[in-house]
């Protein structure tokens, strides 16, 4: 278990042991965690009849149908990307959780993102969450920052998972990935002290590109010049993208921290002097309507699906010209 969820693993454990688990479990994560190792600790314990907690033998024939990934009493609600959890999947695990456990234990509904269920599929599930058979439990999982429907949420025991403190994420990471003390702090900052983001940061080589691509905004803020820029973003690859937007998103709120002489909370503090270069050629209001456009445009690619990408940031990057830079 990751250090920063051992806790919430043995109260959970505790309870459970003691005859008091909750029969749905709703977790609420920010990402890059790892919040689905817990949750699969969790179910893996629900379906091991050998301890009375949530603390799995390991070795007993459910625990190996787990980890094979065959055990027939744990119902997973396939998520197909792009789509929503549709009435009809949950229809049929209704369904099934009818029938008796085939190993005559618990039975376990493990799903990943809830927040995906239409609306149509996560009233179809209230009554179940509600009124669950016998030895039912449920496993869930949604984004921190996702809205659920208050009756779901009412019908679970709720759990919020947060980055961990610094010194537990740093020494974490300094046991998984061979780097020096800087670029293990700048991967921390840079993914806001989640763990597993900063990982694979540092193992995607995520840093070096980070600092290329702001130096090429700052030729882009120098020349004003939307081609070159516009080249350097990966349309081709939305994690990448996502990523350089959230690099743009934090270059201009670090800059505008720094016209407030705001000196605490810095994400780009390897670049401090770039940032300060930057904010003294900008007004305050300057910069805070560069931030708001770069926010619009992190938003945009969250809520907009099929449309032409590079139009979205080139009308951006030409507002960031006309409304931010030349102000």
């Amino acid at each position: 278990m990751y250090p920063w969820f051992a806790p919430l693993f043995q109260q959970l454990d505790a309870a459970f042991a003691a005859g008091h688990g909750h029969h749905a479990l709703l977790f609420k994560s920010e990402p890059g965690l790892g919040s689905e190792t817990l949750l699969n600790a969790i179910a893996k314990g629900l379906l091991c009849q050998t301890t009375p907690g949530l603390q799995a033998c390991g070795h007993c024939q459910h625990c190996q149908l787990f980890d094979s990934g065959n055990h027939p009493d744990l119902h997973r609600l396939l998520l197909q990307e792009g789509k929503n959890i549709g009435i009809d999947q949950v229809r049929e695990l209704i369904a099934n959780l009818q029938q008796y456990a085939r190993q005559d234990g618990n039975k376990v509904v493990y799903l990943p993102a809830i927040e995906l269920l239409s609306e149509a599929a996560a009233n179809a599930l209230l009554k179940t969450l509600e009124e669950p058979t016998d030895q039912t439990y449920f496993v869930l999982l949604s984004d921190i920052a996702a809205p659920l429907m208050p009756t779901i949420y009412s019908r679970c025991q709720v759990q919020t998972l947060i980055a961990p403190p610094l010194q537990l994420a740093t020494a974490w990471l300094q046991q998984q990935f061979s780097a020096s003390d800087e670029e293990i702090a700048t991967a921390l900052r840079v993914n806001y002290n989640r763990p597993f983001a900063a990982l694979n940061a540092l193992q995607q080589g995520w840093l070096p590109l980070r600092k290329q691509f702001l130096r090429q905004f700052w030729l882009f803020y120098q020349n004003r010049q939307l081609e070159p820029f516009l080249q350097q973003f990966a349309f081709k690859d939305e994690i990448l993208l996502q990523r350089q937007l959230n690099w743009l998103s934090a270059f201009f709120s670090d800059s505008l921290k720094c016209k407030l002489q705001i000196k605490q909370g810095w994400i780009n503090q390897d670049i401090a002097n770039g940032i300060e270069q930057f904010s003294q050629g900008l007004s305050q209001a300057a910069l805070l309507q560069g931030n708001q456009l770069v926010s619009q445009l992190r938003q945009d690619f969250a809520q907009i699906n099929a449309v032409n990408q590079e139009l979205i940031v080139l009308d951006c990057l030409s507002k960031l010209i006309s409304d931010v830079f030349e102000k």
